[in-house]
């Protein structure tokens, strides 16, 4: 386990301690995993640009596809 100190605006520390004490979550672990999934969504984003780019960009009718498949 890496030790990291990190500087952050004091009103975005007091939401973050907010947020890791309303999800029961210590402030390291909910820190993870707000990391975790930006990465995530970083990773997305560059698979869906690699597919466009040999597919074609990504339709209307497609996002509204996977977004009613999402609901089911």
């Amino acid at each position: 386990m890496e030790r990291l100190s990190l500087s952050l605006p004091e009103a975005l520390a007091v939401r973050i301690r907010d947020a890791a004490h309303a999800d029961g979550a210590s402030l390291s672990a909910w820190l993870a995993h707000a990391a975790e999934s930006q990465l995530l969504l970083r990773n997305a984003g560059k698979a869906i640009a690699a597919w466009e780019r040999e597919h074609g960009e990504i339709t209307d009718a497609e996002m509204a596809a996977v977004e009613r498949a999402w609901r089911e």
